[in-house]
């Protein structure tokens, strides 16, 4: 299959899953933003931190910045066994705000977890297939960190348009769906099926260590008599090789001594 017809294909999908769900769910504005710093420790080990924050509509209230409803810290751990296989791990703090009226409490969460990304080119296109196990320990209404798994499942697709690699003024698209599965418990609800979530949007580097990405995202979460659909525009910048780059402001460039000179 090629690469369009793919992208076609989720967009169809989910197109037609957020049109159908609108009249069954309740339905809420969201703006994230996430900074990544990204730093390659060798060819194959490298080191992400993730610092990002979510806001959320009100009913009544449509500014996106309306409350604040999330924030967190995630550190990373990557492995690239080879070309065609990644294996990462990380673990993270989420603080959820409590925001009652769109029904959400107070739930301070930490969570770890393994992941599994299998990487398919296709001329410039990346696909990326990836498989995430989740452990979530979540402040429940007991005052109890109560224990969730997840299973998450994704597909990704990221072209870039005016070059064959992501650099310097390149822009490239981005494409993705993901579903997750959860087991039941009582901070997360009885339902297996947690969540599907349809990602799409554009980046553009802005230097050839620093992208910045807009994408629009949908997240359908069936929930009983009545389910949640969010609707989010996300902001994500990105920078990579970052401790070198902070050493150089920091200290600045090491100078070679008059008279030396390099072997």
């Amino acid at each position: 299959m090629r690469t369009g017809q793919i992208l076609l294909s989720l967009l169809i999908i989910n197109l037609f899953i957020i049109l159908k769900v609108q009249a069954q769910t309740q339905s809420y504005k969201q703006f994230n933003n996430e900074f990544d710093f990204n730093h390659d420790l060798s060819q194959k080990w490298a080191l992400e931190f993730n610092a990002g924050q979510s806001w959320t509509t009100l009913p009544g209230h449509d500014n996106l910045f309306s409350s604040l409803g999330q924030v967190y810290g995630r550190l990373w751990v990557h492995y690239a066994m080879n070309d065609k296989w990644k294996f990462s791990f990380f673990y993270a703090y989420y603080y959820n705000h409590y925001v009652p009226e769109i029904d959400q409490r107070q739930a301070p969460e930490w969570r770890s977890a393994m992941q599994a990304i299998y990487y398919i080119e296709r001329r410039r296109a990346i696909i990326t297939t990836r498989w995430r196990i989740e452990d979530r320990h979540i402040y429940n209404p007991d005052s109890v960190y109560e224990a969730v798994d997840r299973l998450r499942g994704q597909i990704k697709i990221v072209y870039p348009f005016n070059r064959k690699v992501i650099d310097l003024h390149v822009l490239y698209g981005i494409a993705s769906d993901e579903v997750m599965f959860k087991t039941s418990s009582k901070v997360s609800g009885p339902e297996i099926f947690d969540r599907n979530k349809f990602t799409m949007g554009v980046g553009y580097g802005l230097t050839r260590n620093t992208q910045i990405e807009l994408t629009y995202g949908n997240e359908y979460l069936p929930r009983g008599s009545v389910s949640d659909n969010y609707n989010a525009v996300q902001v994500n910048v990105v920078f990579n090789d970052v401790l070198p780059r902070l050493k150089k402001f920091i200290f600045g460039e090491k100078k070679t001594p008059e008279g030396s000179s390099a072997n």
